[in-house]
């Protein structure tokens, strides 16, 4: 048998660990938190939050729906601006994962709460529905 049959799964191997090294479980993607478009924070009254505010939030809804346990708090910070995100159970509706959440905004000495549903797509990406 030629030698590079017998290098080529350790190949392979080495490839996919290095990728895996090279990302974080617990690192939200881009294109992840881009997808919940304006997501739950972008709904919740008078909150107005922008730039990196905003951003924050939209990470932390990303980790909730992604990574977080039922009922586990998932923070955020930005300047003067704070929020927790918690996630419910994981669900399916047919072929879709879904869970509800809550986005609790708390800003100029007010605490503003927004709760809806995100569902994740054939894509993998979360998009809120509700």
């Amino acid at each position: 048998m030629p030698a590079i049959f017998k290098t080529l799964p350790v190949f392979a191997v080495a490839v996919l660990l290095s990728a895996c090294a090279g990302s974080s479980m617990n690192t939200p993607t881009s294109t992840g938190v881009l997808a919940l478009g304006e997501g739950l924070v972008g709904q919740v009254p008078g909150a107005g939050l922008s730039g990196e505010a905003r951003e924050k939030a939209l990470e932390a809804e990303f980790q909730a729906l992604q990574f977080a346990q039922a009922g586990q708090e998932v923070a955020w910070s930005a300047g003067r601006y704070q929020g927790l995100v918690v996630p419910t159970q994981l669900y399916r509706i047919g072929s879709q994962d879904c869970r509800g959440y809550s986005q609790t905004v708390i800003a100029r000495g007010k605490t503003m709460k927004q709760v809806g549903t995100a569902c994740r797509g054939e894509d993998g990406l979360w998009k809120t529905v509700v």
